[in-house]
């Protein structure tokens, strides 16, 4: 048994965005809408000389829409439930163990065992701990310190016998000693 490793983290901006724009821009509407925009802008381009200008503001609009307009929707969606969202107001305290991750905050304590983990996905700003398709549990990897390789390592290794989907960004820590 290993010494279970414990870190407080407060919710930060980035690594909140880097989980919506994920699950925004992963799902089959959001790549559905890319391919929307990517497409106007083709549409635009080509037919420059042939369309008329409300059919020009029309493909300006549609390509603006997935590629402009919705991630500052989404980054403005995302400050305002950081700032106002009680549950971002006080730390989330991670105990990462042998047996699976314990959350508490406050009064509240969730465990959650190895075996439940779903997908790890890692950004350049987060981890997000999948229980099912659509619900994460986001940690900031800036809130790690210097022990972000160590529980990268142990979460992904801790996870291994159960086969969750991993991210590309995590395979490298499969080898790695962990906690």
């Amino acid at each position: 048994m290993t010494e279970a490793k414990t870190k407080s983290v407060n919710m930060t901006f980035p690594a909140l965005f880097s989980y919506v724009m994920n699950t925004n821009y992963r799902s089959m509407s959001g790549i559905l809408g890319l391919v929307l925009s990517f497409g106007a802008i083709v549409m635009l381009v080509i037919g420059w000389n042939t369309t008329s200008g409300r059919q020009k503001a029309i493909f300006i609009i549609v390509a603006l829409m997935f590629t402009v307009i919705n991630p500052l929707s989404l980054a403005f969606k995302t400050f305002k439930q950081l700032k106002t969202s009680p549950s971002y107001k006080q730390p989330l305290v991670y105990t990462f163990g042998d047996n699976g991750i314990g959350v508490s905050q406050g009064e509240e304590h969730m465990d959650l065992e190895w075996k439940g983990v779903y997908r790890l996905l890692m950004t350049k700003y987060m981890l997000a701990v999948y229980t099912n398709r659509m619900h994460a549990f986001v940690i900031p990897l800036d809130q790690l310190g210097d022990d972000k390789g160590k529980i990268l390592a142990s979460v992904v290794n801790f996870t291994a016998g159960y086969k969750p989907r991993v991210s590309r960004s995590l395979k490298r820590y499969q080898s790695g000693k962990g906690i």
